[in-house]
């Protein structure tokens, strides 16, 4: 166990930007790329990755959480559990004694059913599978049963493959990569809201209305461009933490930056991964005619929809609110209220980038993740304190934001709240049927 350990942690620490290109060279070669432009490919992917993590660290985690965090702050919140980010949640997933079992797991279980048929995803976004950990270690501490763990991971890795599959067609037509879908854990706040969102896509008045980046700029003018929004935005955030008339205009400065830049750092993407595409595609067609076969990676090659990054912005006010007024919320917002971009980009890739839309469906999504997060806080606070955590500073409890409604499903089941795990667990399914019914291989008929 040591030794498997060992070696995951070592390939895991050298973070996506270095583990997804070798990944996807590999990959590539297999598929008969040419070394060099299998290099090149991994090269830019790996660039890509840098550029993107860097923006989000040094605006959105380094200047815009800060002034969210004033907000609540100011607010008066006495929330108990305080949100470490994805970071730190990593971090305490990777020390849990059976973390390099979850690794194997997912490769096993994706080739599998890449064998059986049952997908036609292959997820190379291996780095992330600390999110299937956190899941494992979480269940285990609060069951103490290892099985248990393990058969709940499993299912979230199941999910995230059929997820890929389902939305496979409308994140091409998105991201303009062929052969491509998004396998991160992110995926999964379609679970709650697929209802919701069929219903938004069926309103008259409003199924017909268009609220992307470019109508919005149409009907608005000026006001409606990304960069304005921003700036409003990031005015609003500096007013709401208390900031004085410099630190606001210069907050508002780095949220426009953030509207602008991130969305077409996320090019990059596509100049790395069209290569690699277009050589899988072929090779499918050669060796398995009519099988098809997507490319499953982290969620940032969705910036490029600007609905992903405008959304998320936009509703950084409407999760502190949440945060506050939600009865039995126990979640306070800290290390990822600027950086749950992830929980949107499902609604975003469904809605065709209507910004309006997604936000709409977007306020249920974060009002499961408060009760999600609020679910595991006691048991995540033990893991932590098991694992050797250092708390932060005044801070007891400890929770993290994106734990995601299976998660939450699986506690109030276990603790025998059926009234709200059953009604989830069906609605889970419900959404299933919904998404591949009306949302699968639809898009021609809706052109």
């Amino acid at each position: 166990m040591d030794i498997l350990l060992n070696v995951v942690n070592y390939i895991v620490n050298l973070g996506a930007a270095v583990f997804l290109p070798v990944i996807m060279f590999i990959i590539g070669l297999i598929f008969g790329l040419k070394p060099g432009k299998s290099f090149r490919s991994g090269l830019m992917l790996g660039i890509a990755f840098t550029a993107i993590s860097t923006f989000i660290s040094a605006l959105l985690v380094g200047q815009i959480a800060p002034a969210a965090q004033s907000a609540i702050e100011r607010a008066g919140s006495n929330l108990q559990y305080m949100d470490v980010g994805w970071t730190a949640a990593s971090m305490i997933s990777w020390a849990w004694p059976f973390a390099a079992t979850i690794f194997p797991l997912q490769i096993v279980i994706n080739l599998l059913m890449l064998w059986l048929k049952w997908t036609d995803t292959l997820n190379v976004d291996l780095w992330n599978v600390w999110t299937k950990i956190f899941i494992a270690a979480v269940t285990y501490i609060f069951t103490g049963n290892l099985i248990v763990a393990y058969i709940v991971a499993a299912v979230v890795i199941v999910i995230e493959l059929k997820l890929g599959d389902f939305t496979a067609e409308r994140i091409q037509k998105s991201t303009g990569i062929p052969d491509v879908t998004c396998t991160h854990s992110g995926m999964m706040s379609l679970l709650p809201v697929m209802p919701l969102i069929w219903l938004i896509d069926r309103i008259p008045g409003l199924k017909d209305k268009k609220f992307d980046a470019e109508s919005l700029k149409n009907k608005m003018g000026f006001l409606g461009e990304p960069a304005v929004l921003g700036l409003i935005m990031g005015i609003i955030m500096g007013l709401l933490g208390g900031y004085n008339v410099a630190d606001t205009l210069k907050l508002a400065i780095k949220v426009a930056a953030v509207m602008i830049v991130l969305p077409r750092l996320a090019s990059l993407f596509s100049e790395a991964l069209m290569p690699i595409s277009e050589a899988a595609a072929q090779f499918m067609q050669k060796r398995f005619p009519g099988r098809k076969c997507y490319i499953g990676l982290d969620w940032p090659i969705l910036t490029a929809n600007p609905a992903v990054v405008t959304s998320s912005v936009l509703l950084i006010p409407v999760l502190i609110i949440l945060a506050l007024i939600l009865p039995g919320n126990k979640t306070l917002p800290f290390g990822d209220v600027a950086n749950f971009a992830c929980l949107v980009i499902g609604p975003a890739i469904l809605f065709g980038g209507d910004i309006i839309k997604t936000c709409i469906a977007s306020i249920p999504i974060l009002t499961v993740t408060l009760y999600a997060s609020t679910a595991i806080g006691p048991t995540f606070t033990k893991l932590a304190q098991n694992v050797g955590f250092a708390f932060p500073e005044g801070s007891a409890s400890i929770t993290y934001l994106k734990a995601g409604p299976v998660i939450w499903a699986t506690f109030e089941g276990v603790l025998g709240h059926w009234y709200i795990a059953i009604p989830l667990v069906i609605l889970f399914a419900f959404s299933f049927v919904i998404l591949k019914k009306s949302y699968t291989n639809t898009l021609k008929a809706e052109e």
